[in-house]
């Protein structure tokens, strides 16, 4: 289901990453948001190369690591919706049951 959600949400997210610009999402060191995933996902390239001329100009931080906080956000929305209309419930590590 993870990768099933990744991959329909990729060409919709970098439409609207086309369109829009991609969002700025501040997220804490080493978080990896509510539900961790590791998704390969293959950008246009000119695509790629104009979020990185705007979010990594010096190509220190790695477009990865530029693009994965508004990623992350946007999959976890639409990972739930996913989950809702299959009925699963999730708890994450940590929380009460």
């Amino acid at each position: 289901m993870i990768r099933r959600v990744a991959q329909g949400l990729r060409d919709q997210v970098f439409d609207d990453w086309e369109r829009d610009g991609m969002p700025e999402v501040e997220e804490a060191r080493g978080a990896r948001g509510k539900h961790p995933t590791s998704v390969t996902l293959t950008l246009r390239p000119q695509f790629a190369a104009d979020l990185a001329k705007i979010h990594d100009p010096l190509g220190i931080l790695g477009l990865a690591r530029a693009m994965g906080p508004a990623y992350r956000a946007r999959f976890q929305e639409a990972f739930d919706v996913a989950l809702a209309r299959a009925k699963i419930q999730t708890t994450n590590e940590g929380d009460e049951q």
